[in-house]
């Protein structure tokens, strides 16, 4: 997905729930608190979640003139598979299941935003594939439809010697980003959309 776009977007979603918070505040139980639904097509998947207890994965970010690494451990749970960001204290990880969702149940994100090795709809990919799915925002007896995002793949092609799907990613009306998806283990490989980039760096086998 376009992170610049959809950094906009969260930013806008913050605000929103922020003085929706502040109302319920002033006006009680008027006020519900906010929440973001996830509407998605069906979705067939033709691979299980292959992340490994131990394993170690490092890309590095690229956004104009500012770069820096992100480092996600692949970690032992409880009837699940967790991944958590190490560089950010404010990551708590999430936990994954075999068919790749967490406890929200949705394959478009997982309950940790910054999370983007891994999107459970990678599990879906093949030849012809494509895929929408969008977010809302509901409060009170209120909603309103904040994301459209739209995923294809486009070709099968080699990257640094590994079969990789090229999906297109686009939300809305913007620009399309470009996310090529390892097709045997299913991962992020490289993310390319508006002057910025994320690329596996390094992996650790467990």
């Amino acid at each position: 997905m376009d992170w610049k776009a959809n950094s906009v977007t969260v930013g806008a979603i913050a605000l929103l729930i922020l003085i929706m918070l502040g109302s319920s505040l002033m006006f009680g139980s008027k006020f519900q608190a906010p929440k973001i639904i996830y509407v998605e097509e069906p979705l067939t998947k033709n691979s299980e979640f292959g992340l490994v207890p131990g394993e170690v994965y490092r890309y590095s970010v690229n956004y104009g003139n500012a770069s820096g690494i992100v480092t996600y451990a692949i970690l032992r749970g409880q009837g699940c598979v967790g991944i958590r960001v190490l560089e950010s204290v404010n990551s708590s990880g999430t936990c994954v299941k075999r068919d790749g969702t967490d406890r929200t149940g949705y394959n478009s994100t997982l309950a940790d935003p910054s999370i983007m090795m891994f999107k459970p709809w990678m599990l879906a990919l093949g030849e012809g594939w494509h895929w929408n799915a969008s977010a809302y925002i509901y409060y009170g007896m209120k909603e309103e439809r904040v994301s459209e995002t739209y995923y294809r793949v486009i070709r099968m092609e080699d990257y640094n010697g590994r079969q990789s799907f090229l999906v297109g990613v686009r939300n809305g009306d913007g620009p399309e980003a470009y996310e090529w998806i390892d097709a045997e283990k299913r991962i992020l490989m490289k993310m390319s959309s508006n002057g910025y980039e994320i690329a596996l760096a390094e992996e650790k086998k467990a």
